[in-house]
């Protein structure tokens, strides 16, 4: 991790944050940028869907991810499974206003690399950002029992989710449905292009399009996580 031998930018942490409530966003954001000169807040956003992209993309993925741990209809630990099932690239920091006993073994189960109150961010933010860069929890988050990034990513990776938060279980387009149904009767994607009268392009697209919501890689994945949620 980290942006290379670039002298400009060399010993550079890039920063991303997400949390959906925008003061507490932009608090969070000024508070990080002010602990070290190395922190580079990249970008921020309140919006779960446009963390993932972010993190999934080489051009925009940050060192670390500081995220809130209740976003709505999503948990922090959805949004960090599903950025751990892709890559080991990003360490993960969740925080909570919360009792950190509420989501710890959430946290831990979708491989941050740590937990923190944010009444004890000011003291507890920097070296877990500096270690989380390097994909390592501290040594106070080793001992409650979170993971190395790499080593979370080798347990999740080619897994379907564990769990499935309502709004991802509604993300699916009818049209996404239609197709995924008809692999599931085991027709292929010809005989499927051919029944909906669309070119075999657009059937990839569509199965490519419901792995991104579903936060899966691979089109037997989506049929997993379709059968194990009764999604179709």
């Amino acid at each position: 991790m980290g942006l290379g031998n670039d002298p400009e930018t060399a010993g550079v942490i890039r920063i991303g944050v997400l949390d959906n409530d925008p003061f507490a966003l932009d608090a969070m954001c000024a508070m990080i940028a002010a602990m070290s000169r190395d922190f580079h807040v990249v970008w921020s956003t309140g919006s779960p869907a446009v963390a993932i992209e972010h993190c999934h993309n080489a051009h925009t993925r940050p060192d670390v991810l500081v995220l809130d741990m209740a976003l709505g209809g999503i948990t922090g630990a959805d949004v960090c499974r599903r950025i751990r099932r892709r890559t080991g690239e990003v360490g993960v920091i969740c925080v909570t206003s919360y009792s950190t006993d509420v989501y710890r073994a959430e946290a831990i189960k979708a491989g941050a690399q740590g937990l923190l109150a944010k009444e004890r961010l000011k003291t507890d933010i920097t070296d877990a950002v500096r270690r989380a860069a390097a994909g390592k929890p501290t040594a106070a988050q080793a001992e409650a029992g979170f993971h190395d990034a790499a080593s979370a990513y080798a347990l999740l990776s080619g897994t379907v989710p564990a769990k499935m938060s309502e709004d991802m279980k509604d993300s699916l387009s009818a049209r996404e449905k239609d197709i995924l149904r008809l692999y599931a009767q085991r027709l292929t994607t010809d005989e499927i292009a051919q029944r909906l009268g669309i070119a075999k392009g657009s059937v990839f697209t569509y199965v490519h399009r419901a792995a991104d919501k579903l936060g899966v890689t691979s089109r037997r994945e989506v049929l997993e996580a379709c059968a194990r949620y009764d999604l179709l």
